[in-house]
């Protein structure tokens, strides 16, 4: 009876895994194609010299609302890989701060208010044994948490390669996170009380810790309501491991 209710569990999932993964598969292809519409209006205008303050503030948040949708449709895709097992860590010899370039243009004057992130680095650079794709996807997230949540300040990355670790530390000065909310912060779903009114799917934050755990480094955070928050991320370099 045990064996037949766990088998009959399992279907479930696995139905209700495919049926997510299919979804989220299937509203790629419109959103590309929105996106590619944007872009060729966008370029009509500047070329027949019609771009005005109004078809720009308008253009410009379509841009954002695709890019918030894809954002979605990319978590609810990477939580359903990790839970089912299919995440890989293809990991390499790589420096933080190769990533940097790429996150500061991604995050430039983004979203639309004049704000943008702001880098720090101290010490000297090294290498650690990690996939930049996942620690991409890992640094991307809490930054856009950063813009997401805070006021007026522009967010702040602090890379600091120590001795034995290399610490990154995304600051900003948003709403902050209630005490009683911690504890569940990293669970899938998850939203703080506080939140209502702010868009969001709770996954972000989950995948960006099994990301972290998948290359062996650890996450913190502090944070106070209306004050801010700061997230802290450490690897240990390899040669440091034993």
């Amino acid at each position: 009876m045990n064996s037949t209710n766990s088998s009959g569990s399992d279907t479930l999932l696995s139905n209700a895994s495919n049926v997510i993964a299919i979804t989220a598969h299937e509203f790629k292809t419109p959103l590309a194609t929105i996106n590619s519409i944007v872009d060729l209006l966008t370029s009509k205008l500047q070329a027949d010299h019609l771009m005005d303050a109004f078809y720009q503030k308008n253009l410009s948040q379509i841009s954002s609302e695709i890019f918030a949708l894809n954002s979605m449709v990319d978590e609810m895709l990477t939580i359903n890989n990790i839970l089912n097992g299919n995440i890989q860590s293809n990991k390499e010899m790589m420096d933080i701060g190769s990533l940097l370039p790429s996150l500061k243009e991604q995050y430039r004057a983004f979203p639309d208010d004049g704000r943008s992130l702001v880098i720090h680095i101290t010490g000297t650079p090294r290498e650690i044994f990690a996939s930049p794709a996942q620690l991409l996807r890992i640094f991307s997230n809490l930054i856009s948490n950063a813009f997401k949540y805070s006021r007026n300040n522009d967010p702040l990355m602090h890379l600091d390669y120590q001795d034995k670790t290399v610490v990154v530390t995304i600051t900003d000065d948003g709403i902050g996170i209630p005490e009683a909310d911690l504890p569940q912060l990293f669970q899938p779903y998850f939203r703080g009380s506080n939140t209502d009114g702010i868009s969001g799917t709770g996954l972000g934050l989950s995948i960006v810790r099994s990301f972290i755990t998948a290359n062996e480094g650890t996450i913190t955070v502090n944070s106070q309501p209306d004050k801010g928050t700061v997230f802290t991320v450490t690897f240990r370099y390899p040669d440091t491991c034993q």
